[in-house]
């Protein structure tokens, strides 16, 4: 977590190089005019991709002992539109790595992996030339489950296929790049309520009203290009 935050800062400490740039013309990876001729650094698209530090928090999650991160990726596109050279609507299609890590059994350990494919649809506020804020909402699909390793049936081991959250986080533009920093809450629940599972004892426990959700921390660098 120290390291991604340093590159974080490093990324952000990077802006004012760029603004610098930016006022001589060299343009940056927002400095496109929208397609109706209209003024806005904000348009235009492009492919992402970075790391994920995924856990799981909520009532439910005492059930998995030694409960340890996932450290994974997540990639995808992203269209942006500019209404003004403040504010922006950027929606993405991203497929994201999450889960956790946990003992099994008491003497094992091992890693759920759970792959969603994600629409997040955001506001996005400039706050200087380069340096922005995005928030909004999130739907997800899961796509796939390792469980141990293995793959696993989604719906008959309890999981559910639908997730919704929300996003923060804030973003430094370099050049035609981008670096970025977020959050992803989960406000869906990971599993059913009444699924079995084995991580803590051989006969299983039932999870009766369990409010696991997924959170991750991501950092990302994306390459951005004009209409």
């Amino acid at each position: 977590m120290k390291q991604a935050v340093i590159m974080l800062a490093l990324g952000l400490l990077a802006a004012p190089a760029v603004q610098a740039q930016s006022d001589t013309g060299t343009p940056s990876s927002s400095n496109y005019p929208a397609s109706d001729g209209t003024e806005s650094r904000n348009t235009g698209f492009g492919v992402k991709g970075g790391y994920n530090l995924a856990s799981i928090k909520g009532t439910g999650t005492e059930l998995f002992t030694n409960r340890d991160n996932l450290k994974d990726f997540h990639a995808g596109v992203y269209a942006q539109y500019g209404f003004n050279n403040f504010a922006s609507l950027m929606v993405e299609l991203l497929y994201s790595r999450k889960g956790y890590r946990t003992d099994y059994l008491g003497s094992t350990t091992r890693d759920t992996r759970l792959d969603y494919l994600e629409l997040p649809i955001l506001f996005v506020g400039n706050l200087t030339e380069t340096i922005s804020l995005h928030v909004g909402p999130q739907v997800s699909l899961l796509t796939n489950v390792q469980d141990g390793g293995n793959t696993v049936s989604i719906g008959s081991n309890g999981f559910n296929s639908l997730d919704y959250g929300a996003i923060a986080g804030a973003e430094a533009r370099v050049g035609f790049a981008k670096v970025g920093a977020r959050f992803d809450w989960s406000l869906g629940k990971v599993y059913q309520n009444g699924t079995v599972l084995h991580y803590s004892n051989q006969t299983g426990t039932a999870l009766s009203d369990n409010n696991i959700r997924n959170q991750v921390f991501q950092l990302y660098v994306g390459l951005g290009f004009k209409h």
